[in-house]
Parts: structure tokens; C-alpha cells; sequence
């Protein structure tokens, strides 16, 4: 399964509000696009063939327009899924499909060709098999099936933002509450989601790169159950001092630099040890109570959701 993350982390995650940028949102346009997808032939295999071609016909020239409709697209594309799932469980057993991902079950000739049919025909329409935690298997997106067909359509500061964003979705950052990629990494991941921002502060879909960088963030100003920042006598770890001052000192004026600047500030007149004011200061800093947000595709999705039927 996507590999668990700490619970209160990822109670913060799903809960952060965000303000959205929506200038470029064309509504009358979107509605219609959403209608005619959820009005498409859901339950056929190649069903998004159907949608691609349309999302081209709309978006052809608009490469605003484009950005969200192709956001649109993809969880259109994700929500299929679940379909593909019952037929992938109706086709082939646990075992089965355990001997397809996993090649630790031997399975007779011909089922096996049957098997790996049946995922190379699905596999050209953007889906693959995905194994969860080894006990549980289901179909999922390619990340790079739609942005690879469509990348030339969209604006260059999403295709930019998306294409990261692909590169770095097999690899989840936590199992289990363990940071799961080096530290290096993690900061990678949050510098050029800062930069991008501090480049352009207008990006249609800033709510969501705020929020993948603060949760990146509390990992390394708050800590993980299994990977904490501090040690046994409360001191923050010189690994992470000394990261955090690297990385503040390379983005002396961004938002997240100046962020962690005063996080070790705050440490530093405390000796380096944590406090619940220095908690509670992350806390409140990464994830405002009173910060509200609405998903800007939410009525989009919603229109998906309750026109598609089973």
C-alpha cells in the first residue's frame, strides 16, 4: 500500500486549508468539460482513450484552460481505478496476481501469459498493478501516462511543477513513521518546491505546493514518531542543525529559508532543546487554525462523482 506516514502528520496534511489562486479558472468551460467526461462510457476498459480526445478538443490552444482541465483529467483518471480493481480481482486470484508482481509463485505457462495480457493491455491505457504493503493488489495510474501525452499543452510553470512531482511519486518520503529517503533528498524536495513559489508566487495551484512543502517540513522541525529531530535529552540532533543552516543559508529570503531561520533561532536562545512553545510555534506556523480552504476543482470532481454510474 502507499507507505503509511506518521498519523498525526498525516492528520495535518489532509486537514491544512490553503487560499488558491483562480484567475485562469474558466468555470463555464470546466462544468462542460466535466459533464461530457462523466457522461463518457466509465466502466469500459479503454475509457480513457474517450477522455483524452475530448480533453484535447476543449483545451486545444488554452494552455491555461489546459492546467486544470488536465487536473480534472487525472482524477478522472485515478477514480476509474477502482473499476479496473473489481475486474483485475475478478479475473485472477490473490495468488495470481501475487505471481504476476511478485514472480515468487510459480503459475502454470499459459495463465501466466494470460496474466501479463491482461496487464500490457491495461498498462497502454495508463494503468498498472500495484502491490500493497505485499498483501493486497489493485490497479493504479501511471503518474506520467496523461503528462507524457499532454505536457505540450499545458503552461510552462505547471508542466514544470508537474513533472517533479511525477519523478518523485514512487518514492514516498516516510514508511511507518521512518524517514524513508535520505536527508539530502528530503531538502532537495523542499528546495524546489521554495524556489518554484519564490519565482512565481501566482502559481495556479500554490495551495498545493505550500502544502506537500510544510508537510515536508514537519519532518524536519517537528519530527516523526519512528525518525525524531531531537534527542533523548530533548536537544535537536547536529544533523538537523546543521541541514537546516545549510539550507537557510542558500535561501537567505525565501519563505521556507526564513521559516527555518527562526526555527533555529527559537532553538538557539533555548540551549537547542525543544519546548511546547517551540512546538507549538511549528504547529501553528505550518498548519494556521484558521487558514480556510475549498478545493478549487472541488465542484468539478463532485460533478464526476455524482453523474458516473457503477
Amino acid at each position: 500500500m502507499r507507505k503509511s506516514l506518521f498519523l498525526i502528520a498525516l492528520l495535518f496534511f489532509a486537514t491544512s486549508l490553503f487560499a488558491q489562486n483562480t484567475k485562469t479558472l474558466d468555470d463555464e468551460k470546466l462544468t462542460e468539460f466535466a459533464y461530457k467526461l462523466s457522461a463518457l462510457p466509465f466502466s469500459e476498459r479503454d475509457v480513457i482513450e474517450d477522455a483524452c480526445k475530448l480533453f484535447e478538443e476543449t483545451f486545444a490552444g488554452d494552455k491555461d484552460g489546459a492546467d486544470w482541465g488536465y487536473q480534472l483529467l487525472y482524477y478522472y483518471h485515478e477514480i476509474s481505478c477502482e473499476d479496473k480493481t473489481v475486474t483485475l480481482h475478478k479475473t485472477f486470484s490473490d495468488e495470481e496476481i501475487r505471481a504476476l508482481v511478485h514472480g515468487d509463485i510459480y503459475v502454470l505457462g499459459g495463465l501466466k501469459k494470460d496474466m501479463k495480457r491482461f496487464r500490457d493491455e491495461y498498462g497502454k491505457w495508463g494503468y498498472r498493478i500495484m502491490s500493497y504493503e505485499d498483501t493486497s493488489y489493485a490497479i493504479e495510474v501511471q503518474p506520467a501516462f496523461l503528462y507524457e501525452r499532454f505536457k505540450d499543452m499545458l503552461t510552462p510553470e505547471y508542466r514544470y511543477y508537474r513533472g517533479l512531482w511525477i519523478a518523485e511519486h514512487d518514492i514516498p518520503p516516510y514508511w511507518h513513521a521512518t524517514l524513508d529517503i535520505s536527508m539530502q533528498e528530503l531538502f532537495n524536495r523542499i528546495a524546489w518546491r521554495d524556489e518554484f513559489l519564490d519565482e512565481h508566487p501566482d502559481f495556479i495551484r500554490e495551495d498545493l505546493v505550500t502544502r506537500e512543502i510544510e508537510y515536508l517540513c514537519f519532518s524536519v522541525t517537528k519530527g516523526l514518531e519512528n525518525t525524531p529531530v531531537y534527542d533523548e535529552k530533548d536537544v535537536i540532533k547536529p544533523e538537523y542543525t546543521t541541514a537546516l543552516q545549510t539550507y537557510y543559508k542558500a535561501h537567505p529570503k525565501t519563505k521556507w529559508g526564513l521559516y527555518m531561520t527562526e526555527y533555529v533561532h527559537r532553538l538557539a536562545l533555548n540551549k537547542y532543546r525543544n519546548s511546547n512553545e517551540i512546538d507549538t510555534w511549528v504547529i501553528n506556523t505550518l498548519y494556521p487554525p484558521e487558514r480556510k480552504n475549498v478545493d478549487p476543482l472541488l465542484k468539478y470532481k463532485d460533478i464526476l462523482i455524482d453523474n458516473i454510474v457503477d
